[in-house]
Order: structure tokens, then C-alpha cells, then sequence
């Protein structure tokens, strides 16, 4: 698992190399073109949906290059999302590889991640750090929903500018590519104002009981229905089994820490939207706690907590304990996924290297669908033109 180890280090050594180098762009364009090219070069990492998307995007190549009109493979549509499709016949007229689809779409996935943090974050390694603890694991299988994620996080300043036009179509299009980016487009009729935390607190314990009631299942039955994509959600309502305790240790954690420092925290558009949305991201955590799917909803509100834990490292004079606390918090988030998701990542290959992919065995038998890739991964051509 050491090969996965080094973007902490890199992160790390990154922090402590001065102050002169937290807000340098090229360096935070290389830190994510090293984890793009790093998560995009590797095997199979993470298993089933990438088999799953590796499967729809191999058919909808072939047809392209079978000269049949590709809109007859519209059946391969979850929902509405027809964007996703959209990119995926786009990047088939460029390779019919499913590994290079791949590529493309993780370095398309952190070029977005890029443009937010240059646009918003002042300390990049720090919240480059917060990102490897909650969410880096998460763009290595679920393609399309850290794409999503990726769109909407550019929409921040029509909310900031009050220009709705431009942030329901940037929140359309992550729709398109995958139905659950609709989560976020009520932050744009939340009041952009700092709330006291007897408000937050209210919101916080409303969100909880929420969470203890059949409510996660209903809403996300009915997103099932609003989609047409019925089953698919359906299966994830069944997953309700139990109490996520990490939800409530989380969402705890966060917000015990940011009252604080909420003193620290100025009252500015942009530090007041971000961390609104890093409440926001607590109360879906505890409006799902029944659902192991429910930190997924959650994701658009990320960037949030990113921002405000970069700021409340960055402030002049914190409190002693909240730089150290931090960077432990990270660590052990990172640790903590790296750990429980090592028997699907390690050993680390990338796709130039024949054989099985990486993970257990039992993955690869049950969801590899062209053992030609086993074989010689790039049997189809890394770029073949149509």
C-alpha cells in the first residue's frame, strides 16, 4: 500500500517547503496531473463500476466503429444521463479502449478539481490534504459522480454574482452525467448569511431525525422514479441495514471543530457559502445514517469543507491545536479507506502491464466481460481515430 502512501507524503513535503509555495498554481497543476495520471494509468482499481463503465463504453466504440448510427445505443442511458453518454461517444471516435476512456475521463474529472481550487483556495497543499483524506479513493470507481462533482463545483461564483441562469445549466449538465448532482441546486436558494450556531444546531438535530425515519429510503426510491431509473436506486434503498456511526462520528467531528473556530472565520460571500455548504454536507451525512449510500449525496458539498479547513489552517495566530489536529484528522481518513478498500487496490498495476488486474481474484472472475484485456491491455489501440 506504500505506492498509494506517497500522495500523502507528496503532500506532506509539499506543506512544509514554505509558504511561498501554498499558493503556486503550476505546483498544485502538477500535483493533480501526478494523481490523474496515477489513478488514470492503473488497472482495474476499485472493481465493478469500472468494469461496468468499461463494458457500456467498449459497445458504444464498436458501433461507432461499425458505421451505425451511435443513437441507437441511447438504450445504455441511466435516467437522464444523456451528457455522460454524449462523452462517451465523443472519446470513442478518439480510442475504442476502455482504459484510455478512463484516462481521459479521470484527467477530465481533476482538470475541473483543478480550476476550483486556483479559483477559490489560498493554501493549496493543506487543502489538497483534506481532499486525499475524504475523497481521492472515491474518483478511483465512481467515474461519473466525481465528474458530476467536478461540474457543479465551477458554479460557485453565479451563486456569489446572484446569476442562476448559469448555475442551473452547469447543474443540468452534472445532471446529465449523473441524476444525483440535482442535490445541489438548492444551495442556490439558501440564504448566504452566517447562522448562529443554535440555528445550525437546529438544522443539524432536524437532519438527524430525518435520518432515523424511512426517509433516506423514500427519497431515494423517489429519485429512482423521477429518473427512470427505478431499479437501479431501488437496490440502493435495500442496502438500509443498521446505523452508519461514521456519518454521526464525522459530522460531529466537523462541526464541534469549525464552532471552534468560528470566530476566526470573517464574514465574506465566499467564506460564508463555503461554509454553509460544509453544514449542508454534515446534514446529509445525518440524514443518511441509515443509508450506505449516503455520503454519496453529500459529495457536491465537499469543496465546502476543503475551503473552510484551508482557511481555518491558513488564519493568523490559531488556536494551538488546529493545525496538528488537522493533519491527524486527514491522516486517519486516509488511512482509514486506504486500509478497508486495500483487498480492491493492491497490488497497484497500471494497464501497460499484461495479467490480472489488481484486487481479489474473485473480481476479476466475476465482472471482466473481454479477457483479450487480460491478455494484452492495449489489444485495441491507445488512440484509433473514427
Amino acid at each position: 500500500m506504500w505506492i498509494y502512501s506517497l500522495m500523502l507524503i507528496t503532500t506532506y513535503l509539499w506543506l512544509f517547503s514554505g509558504k511561498k509555495y501554498f499558493s503556486n498554481p503550476l505546483l498544485l497543476a502538477f500535483y493533480f496531473s501526478y494523481i490523474s495520471i496515477f489513478i488514470g494509468l492503473g488497472d482495474m482499481i476499485g472493481g465493478y463500476d469500472r468494469y461496468i463503465y468499461g463494458a457500456m463504453f467498449d459497445n458504444i466504440a464498436d458501433t461507432v466503429r461499425s458505421d451505425t448510427n451511435v443513437l441507437t445505443m441511447l438504450y445504455y442511458v441511466r435516467g437522464n444521463e444523456y451528457v455522460y453518454f454524449l462523452w462517451e461517444a465523443i472519446v470513442a471516435h478518439i480510442t475504442a479502449n476502455r482504459y484510455v476512456f478512463i484516462l481521459f475521463t479521470t484527467c477530465l474529472t481533476y482538470l475541473l478539481y483543478y480550476r476550483s481550487f486556483k479559483n477559490y483556495i489560498s493554501n493549496y497543499p493543506i487543502a489538497c490534504f483534506v481532499f486525499l483524506g475524504f475523497f481521492v479513493f472515491f474518483t478511483m470507481t465512481y467515474l461519473r459522480q466525481t465528474l458530476a462533482c467536478g461540474i457543479v463545483w465551477q458554479s460557485f461564483k453565479y451563486i456569489i454574482q446572484k446569476k442562476p441562469i448559469p448555475f442551473f445549466i452547469l447543474v443540468l449538465i452534472a445532471y446529465g452525467i449523473h441524476n444525483s448532482a440535482l442535490v445541489f441546486a438548492p444551495l442556490y436558494f439558501v440564504p448566504q448569511k452566517k447562522y448562529s450556531k443554535k440555528e445550525i444546531i437546529q438544522f443539524l438535530i432536524i437532519c438527524f431525525i430525518l435520518g432515523l425515519t424511512p426517509f433516506a429510503s423514500w427519497a431515494v426510491s423517489t429519485a429512482g422514479d423521477v429518473t427512470s431509473s427505478t431499479a437501479r436506486t431501488n437496490s440502493y434503498a435495500d442496502e438500509m441495514g443498521g446505523y452508519q456511526i461514521w456519518y454521526v462520528i464525522e459530522a460531529i467531528v466537523f462541526v464541534v471543530f469549525i464552532f471552534k473556530n468560528y470566530h476566526k472565520i470573517s464574514y465574506t460571500e465566499t467564506n460564508i457559502l463555503f461554509v454553509n455548504m460544509t453544514f449542508i454536507f454534515c446534514g446529509i451525512l445525518l440524514a443518511f445514517v441509515r443509508f450506505g449510500q449516503g455520503g454519496r449525496f453529500g459529495w457536491y458539498y465537499f469543496f465546502g469543507l476543503v475551503y473552510t479547513f484551508s482557511y481555518i489552517y491558513s488564519v493568523k495566530k490559531p488556536l494551538i491545536w488546529v493545525r496538528p489536529f488537522i493533519l491527524l484528522l486527514f491522516s486517519i481518513l486516509f488511512f482509514r479507506v486506504l486500509s478497508s478498500w486495500a483487498f480492491n487496490l493492491t497490488p497497484y498495476k497500471t494497464f501497460f502491464e499484461p495479467g490480472y488486474p489488481c484486487g481479489e481474484f474473485y473480481i476479476y472472475q466475476d465482472n471482466e466481460y473481454d479477457e483479450y484485456y487480460t491478455m494484452d491491455k492495449l489489444y485495441r489501440p491507445f488512440f484509433d481515430f473514427k
